[in-house]
């Protein structure tokens, strides 16, 4: 299974110096992190050789510009986004939470149609993104929220249906934050049909809604209902938070412990790329240091080995993939043109070529060739497959 665990960087736009990485790479690969979320600005990028070393190790950075809804548009950030596109970078989500006041205006805010001017200011970048090889990914919304989450995704989603954005829907990401709030980790499981009582802004009395850690399976039956589809979904923040007052962070990371099971389990959905927990360090004079896993990198929380004692064991526990790379085939199909595709593919990843659903599961990563079912995309995410499709247009998009 592809690893879905992560970190939420410092909660600044600072500390990516050679230094800085040198110094954290080794803490991130102690814990086997394969992405890590970086702060950003629109005025100037995060230096490449940061983000290249990153990825060197296997580690996909995604890049978050939170800037106010409405303060950048997509002519002002394409050359940003050009740059990070061009240095492999594959995901820079513009904005944080824009179900919340704080992030608008207060006139905009107040004016009817919010979801709809949300899209209007969007659209442009995501369309832009798509152009550069950029993955489009909605910001993450705060869970609740002045304007409830549930139902600011329900609308927007509907709303690109609505516009025939289908080829936008077809790549769209979704950005999320999912902590525990201190409930239960199966706070929530099974989703809206687990829960059907559960409403926006209401949450009858013996019933659960999406704040807690299994909102993934919330915006699962969301895009599902809204769009046809499960959109992959990627947490940019989540976890168990200790509090803010004192230093008793122990039942905050068993807590942790139980997310990083969760997380190298089966039980997590398989539309969730990507879970970096909260947050691996900051400044000390920082209001979000009371949350930070290490204040440098030799000085973690004393609780913090929990959780890596969780990962290790889980993973010793996991049978590994026997395949690193297999490209599936259309079914029996007889077209050169795929062939050749699966020739050149092959011969830059050593991959295996078949029809088979059932060996393209054994692989670490599995490349669609044309159309393909979606029960067998889902089926091949379920088991733990990176799964990545090459269309009639783009057959050389794909890395080895």
């Amino acid at each position: 299974m592809a690893s879905r665990l992560g970190f939420h960087y410092f909660p600044d736009d600072r500390h990516y110096s050679p230094a800085d990485l040198a110094a954290w790479l080794p803490v991130l690969r102690s814990f086997g992190a394969a992405w890590l979320v970086v702060r950003g600005t629109a005025a100037r990028a995060i230096p490449e050789p940061f983000l290249r070393g990153l990825m060197d190790e296997g580690i996909e950075p995604i890049v978050h510009l939170g800037a106010p809804i409405g303060a950048v548009a997509a002519s002002e950030i394409e050359p940003l986004l050009r740059a990070y596109a061009s240095w492999g970078v594959r995901q820079v989500v513009l904005h944080d939470r824009p179900n919340l006041r704080a992030s608008w205006e207060a006139s905009e805010w107040s004016r009817v149609g919010l979801i709809e001017r949300f899209l209007d200011r969007l659209l442009p970048v995501w369309n832009l993104e798509i152009e550069l090889g950029l993955v489009p990914t909605f910001p993450p919304l705060e869970p609740g929220g002045d304007y409830w989450d549930t139902a600011f995704l329900e609308g927007a989603l509907r709303g690109l249906a609505r516009r025939g954005q289908e080829s936008l829907l077809d790549r769209l990401a979704i950005g999320a934050y999912a902590w525990t709030f201190g409930r239960p980790l199966d706070w929530g499981a099974g989703g809206p049909r687990a829960w059907p009582e559960s409403r926006p802004y209401h949450t009858p009395e013996g019933s659960q809604d999406q704040r807690g850690l299994r909102l993934p399976e919330w915006y699962a039956a969301i895009s599902q209902d809204a769009v046809g589809r499960g959109l992959p979904l990627y947490v940019l923040g989540g976890g168990a938070l200790p509090p803010r007052a004192g230093d008793d962070s122990a039942a905050a990371f068993e807590q942790n412990a139980g997310v990083a099971r969760w997380l190298m389990g089966d039980d997590a959905p398989a539309t969730l790329r990507a879970f970096a927990f909260y947050v691996l360090t900051a400044d000390s004079n920082d209001a979000e240091a009371y949350a930070a896993w290490f204040a440098a990198p030799d000085r973690p929380r004393h609780d913090v080995d929990v959780v890596r004692g969780a990962l290790l064991a889980a993973t010793k526990s996991r049978r590994p993939k026997s395949l690193a790379h297999y490209i599936l085939l259309p079914h029996a199909s007889a077209d050169p043109v795929f062939w050749s595709w699966a020739g050149q593919l092959a011969a830059r990843s050593s991959a295996a070529v078949g029809f088979s659903p059932d060996e393209a599961r054994l692989a670490a990563r599995v490349t669609l060739l044309g159309q393909a079912d979606a029960r067998v995309v889902a089926d091949l995410e379920h088991a733990g497959c990176r799964v990545e499709r090459v269309d009639s247009e783009s057959p050389a998009a794909v890395g080895a």
